[in-house]
Formats: C-alpha cells, structure tokens, sequence
C-alpha cells in the first residue's frame, strides 16, 4: 500500500513447496545414509566426510535451515529489482484557515487571503520486470503524481514517466532509463499455480524501512474485497506482513518468482494478519496493453454475473453449488448474439472450470478483445457448449432514483415484498415499454428477497415458469407456496434489464 509521510490517504497498501519438500527429502536421506546402522560391520570404520550443513547444524534443525536457505536465495534473486517508490502531488493554493493580523501577514510575507499548501509526497514500492527498464506498481500509488522518483536497492535512483495506469485492477506501469539484464527469463511466475498453504515472501518498502522482506503463506485464492461480483478482484490472501508502504511490491514463491503484487490490507492501517495481492497473470495482462497501447483494452462479454448459491443450485437443479450464474444480458453484446440466457449458469471458460463469479470475469480479464472463447453452460437440466467471440468492454454506472410507494399487506407479503399495477406514470418514471404488468412497490428490509436483490421498481415477469401479468397471479402464486420455498423471479430491473433473482422465503 502507499505509504504518505503526512496521512494515510488509503488503507489498501507455489509451487515452491514441492521445491523445499525435495530438499528435505535429499537431506534426509544424506542423514539416513550415514547413520551407523546402515554401515556393514565388516566394513571399515572410515567414512566420508559430511556435507558442510551436517557438520554445523543439529539434525533436527536441518530442515528449518533448508527452508531458511530456500527463502534466502529467492530474496536474494529479486531484491535487485525492487524500487523504491517516491511520488510528489502539487497541492493548489487554498483559503487560509485562520485570519492572519495584517501585521503578522506583512512581516512574514504571507500572501492576502490564500496560502499555497506544501506538495504532497508519499512513498511506496514498485518492481522491474522486463529489460526495457519498465516497473510495475499499484496504481493508487503513483496516481495523480506530479513528478516519480525511483531507487532500486543498489542506489541507483531515475526519474520515472507514468506509462499508463488501470484502475479496475490497481495496476500502473512506470518507465525508468535502467537496464535489468539480470532478470531471469521465469522472473515472473504463474500465480494460477499457487495453491492454499504454499510459502511466499512480500517484498517492499513498509512504513518506511527500505527493502524488507516478510513470510507467510497463501491464506487464500480469488478473494474479493468489494460486495460487487462482477468487480475486477481476485486477490492473493497472504498473511506475510504486508504494510504501508508495501503497495506494489512483488509477492514471490520459494524460486524467487514474482506471483503478486502487494496491494491492500483489510481493514486497517496497519498489518492485521492478513494482506492481499493483485494476482501477477491479471498485472501482466494489463502490463502489456499499458505499455503496447496506453490503455488497457479489456474484453467484453456483455453479462453480470452472481455467485451460485445453495437456494440458485436447487433452482436450477444443479448437482454442486458451484459456477457463475448469468444476471442480464444486455441487448446487442457479443454474449446476446452468441445465444446466451438470463439463467444461465457458466461452469467452464475453455475447459477450465469456473467455480464461482470471480473465476469467470478474471477468467476473461486475461483474454484479448477479439478472442473467441467456449463457455460451458448448464441450461434447463443440460449443459451445452457456446462459442463466443468477444468485443470491446465500454463500462457504464448508470445511477436513478428508486422510488417507494406504500401498500396495505397483502397475500405476497410473507415472500418478503409488495406488488401493485404498473401505471403508464411508473413505466414512463422506470423507462418500461409497456405500460400493463406487475410492479415490486415495497421491498422488506434485511429480508431474504432485499438481500438477493428485489427492489423496488422491478417489473415482475414470472415466478418459477409462471409468467405474471396481473398483482392476482403473484397472489395467487404465493398462496400456494410452503414455507421455505425457493423462490424464482424473473424480473425486468430499471437499471440492468431483465435478470433472475432466486431466494428461499419463510412464513
């Protein structure tokens, strides 16, 4: 994370294991080798002489100190391409805060009525990946920066040139005149291959103390940080300290292969247990299009998508909870024009199975515009392959008011909203094309349908493969319904179009 001398502005900031298990197999075998129990009694006492890590250490602290080795050579590998990030922000004048004495102005030379602020300066971590002299980083690190500083740990400092920076992902790229031969052709590693549980080492700046390196494991894969699914965020979960300052540093396995970028801790200024890395495969991705293009040209598939849940499994009548279920699709996109549906459930992106949402959108975050992909959908009972070719992500954040109108109780009412008719003034008010339907008019708080998502203003088109049209038919509907039924919505929403909401209510 970046780390300001005068506030923190921002909380955010292996496979080697089967390495080290081979060391330790080879060094206990050296050890079993030579225990007198294995040497011939006719044979001469005479035996060879002991590898150097036998002679100084105790065997039961061989292990300990093959690790210790194993992390030692992995810093020692990348340390050299760690920098040193320092970035100054030209603050403009503001109102002075207090009114000065005209004395006291006119012997300090104070300006009349507005004083300039001194530039804001923070400080956090980058890295050299390539022979060009780019360096990788958070983007919240340097953005809006007036000018960049770098010192890579040999005390050679550059002026760096801001390259081109994504926020979706927090990744930046900066240009600096340093050469990096050194770089070994693996320097950056498959964050894909990390499993839970394997060792890694943050490297970076923290709070000040330049260089440092902290351990840990991988606590957990494709966290998300944010409530939306669809969000760009699949981080590294590590519980090696990772501190202000740290922010853009490289997450490195036990080969000294970068599979991260340090980026944000939760919840806190300060280390916690736990910190969070940006995965390197999605940082390199980006990385590329910064650099070849400036911007980063992210693929589009045209859907939003949720996590399966138990209540979406029994739906659907999936056999595992599991997979990335279709919200919308919106009208023209390249997932509308391949065939997909509202309600769908994807369960593999090119043969790769897709667990949850984060799966499918870092899926295609890695994927070029233009890409045609095979997603495999489970769709009324089957599943089904769908080849999609994929266009060029425009983001959009539409924001409206949402208005609630009042209602007696009514039979609906224990499902966990209300209905009344649609009028031509709420289809005008909500953008509807029709101007007869039934429309959510009250939602309950902190119930099971607010928490999946009916809101008020949603037109109700079905319930379960009932199609409603009239506030009788939701009435009807949920007279017979027992308690503890799933519930299926298909509903046009005013911001995202026609989407499936599903929920279990309780009487």
């Amino acid at each position: 994370m970046w780390h300001q001398s005068t506030e923190q502005k921002r909380r955010g900031c292996g496979s080697g294991m089967v390495f080290v298990a081979a060391l330790v197999l080879i060094a206990g075998c050296a050890e079993t080798s030579e225990h007198p129990a294995n040497l011939n009694a006719n044979e001469p006492s005479e035996r060879a002489p002991s590898a150097p890590w036998a002679q100084r250490a105790d065997p039961d602290t061989i292990p300990a100190e093959t690790l210790s080795l194993a992390f030692r050579a992995a810093a020692n590998r990348v340390l050299p391409a760690v920098a040193y990030v320092q970035i100054e922000r030209t603050r403009v004048r503001q109102p002075t805060p207090l009114p000065i004495p005209e004395p006291f102005r006119e012997f300090f030379g104070l300006p009349e009525g507005e004083f300039e602020a001194p530039p804001e300066r923070g400080t956090g971590t980058g890295f050299l990946f390539d022979d060009s002299g780019h360096v990788m980083t958070n983007n919240h690190v340097v953005r809006d920066a007036d000018r960049i500083l770098v010192r890579l740990a040999d005390g050679r400092e550059y002026e760096a040139v801001l390259v081109g920076g994504d926020n979706a992902t927090d990744v930046a790229v900066l240009k600096v005149d340093a050469e990096a031969e050194f770089l070994p052709d693996d320097f950056l590693g498959d964050s894909d291959a990390l499993q839970v549980g394997d060792w890694v080492l943050a490297l970076g700046n923290p709070l000040g103390l330049d260089f440092t390196v902290t351990a840990g494991i991988v606590s957990a894969k494709g966290r998300r940080l944010t409530p939306q699914p669809s969000a760009l965020e699949a981080f590294i979960q590590t519980d090696a300290a990772i501190n202000p300052g740290n922010s853009g540093g490289p997450l490195i396995d036990v080969r000294g292969r970068v599979v991260g970028i340090n980026s944000a801790i939760f919840g806190a200024q300060r280390f916690v247990g736990y910190g969070f890395a940006v995965p390197i495969n999605l940082a390199r991705r980006v990385a590329s299009d910064l650099i070849e293009y400036g911007e980063v040209r992210r693929p589009r598939l045209g859907v939003t998508v949720s996590d399966v849940t138990a209540v979406d499994a029994e739906a659907y009548g999936l056999d595992a909870i599991r997979g990335a279920e279709i919200n919308t699709v919106e009208d023209g996109s390249p997932a509308q024009e391949a065939g997909i549906q509202v309600g769908d459930v994807v369960l593999a992106l090119d043969g790769d199975s897709i667990q949850d949402a984060t799966a499918l959108t870092t899926g295609l975050a890695v994927k070029d515009p233009g890409d045609q992909v095979t997603l495999t959908v489970f769709r009324d009972g089957r599943t089904q392959e769908i080849d999609v070719t994929l266009g060029r992500f425009q983001p959009e954040d539409p924001e409206r008011d949402r208005p609630m109108p009042e209602e007696e109780p009514n039979e609906e009412t224990w499902l966990g909203f209300r209905v009344s008719p649609l009028t031509p003034q709420l289809a005008r008010r909500y953008s509807y094309d029709r101007e007869v339907g039934v429309i959510v008019s009250e939602v309950a708080r902190f119930g099971a349908a607010a928490q999946a998502g009916v809101r008020p203003g949603q037109l109700i088109l079905a319930i379960g493969r009932e199609p409603v049209e009239t506030v009788e038919d939701v009435r009807s509907l949920a007279a017979v319904m027992e308690s503890g039924s799933v519930v299926s919505l298909r509903v046009k929403d005013p911001e995202i179009g026609e989407t499936i909401i599903n929920f279990r209510a309780w009487r």
